[in-house]
């Protein structure tokens, strides 16, 4: 089970914010401190759900950790640029810093095609929906959580199974007819309704 930082790493990473804040270095710079203070922590980056293209891959797959490089996490809520464009147009206190960083910091596992198109496909509407197409994913449970150096964890016996085992049955393998491919047969994923 993962928690949430003490109030003590809070009150840290809120003193290095308003440090980096006052510092003289460029815009993104700090932005790239504002990102290496709070990461690679197992709550940093905490991913709260998993699209189902993202479990049809693994379920493929059968789980093998193989499928993640296939799989990314996405800032889907708000992207940490802006996060952090927010941190620095004006000093936040304490708990307005908390909140920012704490709200955005959350992400959703995704296909790195689902990924790389996210907001041409937000922008004609095709996640007006998003209940349609992610599985809510309680973080504090530990999954995919960030590795030390970079990237997140998966292992068969752990992220694998636990997808197989919790959502198996929770999704269809729909052919891709959009797709002129003649190398391969493309298939998206769909959330199966209640009743079957």
């Amino acid at each position: 089970m993962i928690d949430e930082p003490s109030k003590k790493i809070k009150e840290e990473i809120y003193k290095l914010y308003t440090q980096i804040y006052d510092s003289s270095f460029d815009k993104q710079k700090k932005k790239n401190l504002l990102t290496s203070i709070a990461g690679w922590e197992p709550w940093s980056w905490r991913v709260v759900g998993i699209t189902v293209d993202a479990v049809g891959r693994i379920l493929e797959n059968n789980g093998h950790a193989r499928v993640k490089s296939e799989l990314v996490r996405d800032h889907f809520f708000q992207g940490r640029s802006k996060t952090y464009e927010n941190m620095l147009v004006n000093k936040l206190d304490f708990e307005n810093y908390w909140k920012e960083f704490w709200e955005n910091d959350r992400t959703i596992l995704m296909t790195k095609d689902e990924h790389n198109k996210i907001n041409a496909d937000r922008f004609v509407g095709l996640w007006d929906f998003k209940e349609d197409k992610i599985f809510e994913i309680d973080w504090r449970d530990g999954y995919f959580i960030s590795n030390k150096v970079a990237g997140f964890h998966f292992t068969y016996k752990r992220e694998g199974q636990f997808i197989v085992y919790n959502f198996k049955d929770k999704v269809i393998q729909k052919l891709d007819n959009s797709k002129s491919r003649t190398d391969s047969i493309v298939y998206y994923y769909i959330k199966k309704n209640k009743n079957g």
